[in-house]
């Protein structure tokens, strides 16, 4: 009900309005006009055959002109029905039917206007809801695209960026490749010199020995030549008393003609014990018999000594030391190189002298050469040497030594002390003066076996002169 007074309450209330206007003009005269339908030239002035409607001339006029013409709309629809219709007056009257057909035209024409309002507003509110919409969803649309531009951009830089420490993960990998492959060849090539390097220096160490021993050995052939041309004079000179024959020894100190005949043997005994004393005569023995001697002492001074060759220096005694196993091995050369036996060699030996015949080495305060600064290895590598059978290629040696304790004698000798101690060796006696002091006691152990041997034999020192002119 609601529903339909909404939609047609207008109607109604006009409609009641012409009824009751009609009720309360009866009797009325009303002035009319004649409308006539002309929608061309075809019409006939009078129009009597075309009268479509008659209408008050009142409402006529209020209908079109009233209010100022209205709205916009209205302007327009009064211009079709001037453009449509011929209007001419008639005499007043008060028929019904006229009253009836001015109501009628007049719901027309309000409800054609009422229709043009609403359809013009209905447009206008679909306009405006279109516009809405179309606005809305293109800004939608476009704030839509621009996040999913935004977001298509991160991905876009986030795959970029994966790819890209993609790519230089693998590049720093094949370069870490490369650099490694380049550091290894590199190695190989630094090892490959480092070996060539080291063969070389080796070379030229082993030249320069054998340069060095060759020097060493022309020093001695013109020291022999000097000692010749001098007559034995200055520190090379013999100790007074001491006569051009060979010192020949007792019966009871034969015992040290045997302990010559080694190639290597061992001194040992406290200070005092009289150990110097036996070295001496070793010195004195030897010479007799045509050997070279050499003492190599860092705590002694080589001006008090005559008629040896003293190495007293560190620099010397590594040279000498170095040279020692190259000039054994020179040695054996010859022997192939002459085409003799080895047993022989002494023989060969007997018309040489200096370094280059027999040679008696002398190894003092031998516990003192590291700490003078004597090389570790080049006097553990002589002491290995002198350990084999060096006696047949004119060599012997006697070490000196304070203690049995080995590694007081060379830092390096690891697997070699038992040698040591296995070798040949004369323990002096000591004795006490008045004093407490340690003296010789003219006595010594004589152990053949070494140091353990437990049979050795009491021999007797000989008293030699205390000079140290031979």
């Amino acid at each position: 009900m609601k529903k339909f007074l909404h939609k047609h309450g207008t109607v109604i209330a006009l409609t009641l309005a012409g009824f009751f206007h009609l009720v309360s003009h009866l009797g009325t005269q009303f002035e009319r006009y004649q409308i006539c339908f002309a929608p061309s030239e075809r019409a006939i002035p009078g129009c009597e055959k075309d009268i479509d409607l008659v209408v008050l001339k009142q409402l006529y006029d209020l209908s079109l002109y009233g209010e100022g013409n209205g709205s916009e709309f209205k302007r327009e629809w009064i211009d079709i029905i001037k453009k449509s219709t011929v209007v001419r007056n008639i005499p007043a009257s008060n028929p019904d039917i006229p009253k009836y057909s001015l109501a009628v035209l007049g719901l027309i024409i309000y409800a054609r206007y009422n229709q043009g309002l609403k359809a013009s507003a209905l447009q206008n509110n679909y306009s405006s809801e279109l516009e809405a919409f179309k606005t809305e969803v293109y800004e939608n649309w476009v704030h839509g695209f621009n996040e999913r531009k935004v977001i298509f951009k991160k991905q876009e830089f986030q795959a970029e960026k994966e790819i890209a420490e993609e790519i230089n993960k693998l590049r720093g990998e094949g370069q870490l490749k490369h650099l490694q492959e380049i550091l290894k060849r590199s190695n190989a090539i630094d090892e490959a010199k480092f070996d060539l390097a080291l063969s070389e220096i080796a070379a030229k160490k082993s030249e320069f020995s054998k340069l060095k021993a060759e020097n060493l050995r022309d020093a001695a052939k013109a020291d022999k030549e000097s000692q010749k041309l001098l007559g034995m004079k200055n520190s090379d000179q013999e100790p007074e008393g001491a006569t051009s024959t060979k010192l020949e020894l007792d019966e009871q100190y034969r015992w040290i003609y045997q302990l010559l005949k080694l190639p290597f043997r061992v001194l040992s005994g406290e200070q005092g014990s009289g150990k110097s004393t036996l070295e001496r005569l070793m010195i004195r023995l030897l010479k007799d018999d045509g050997y070279h001697v050499i003492i190599v002492n860092p705590e002694t001074n080589p001006s008090v000594w005559g008629g040896v060759q003293v190495l007293n220096n560190a620099p010397e005694m590594n040279i000498f030391f170095e040279s020692f196993p190259v000039t054994i091995q020179e040695r054996k050369q010859q022997t192939i190189d002459m085409g003799i036996d080895e047993d022989d060699y002494l023989d060969y030996l007997k018309d040489k002298s200096g370094l280059e015949g027999k040679v008696a080495i002398f190894l003092m305060e031998s516990n003192t050469y590291e700490v003078h600064g004597v090389d570790p290895d080049h006097w553990a590598n002589f002491l290995k040497q002198s350990l084999t059978n060096i006696r047949k290629w004119g060599f012997t040696v006697c070490l000196t030594a304070h203690s049995d304790n080995q590694t007081a004698v060379s830092s390096k000798l690891s697997g070699f002390s038992k040698n040591i101690d296995a070798a040949p060796r004369v323990e002096c006696i000591p004795a006490t003066n008045n004093d407490g002091e340690a003296v010789s006691s003219g006595k010594a152990w004589l152990k053949m076996k070494g140091v353990n041997d437990k049979e050795p034999v009491e021999v007797s020192l000989y008293n030699y002169p205390k000079t140290k002119k031979f």
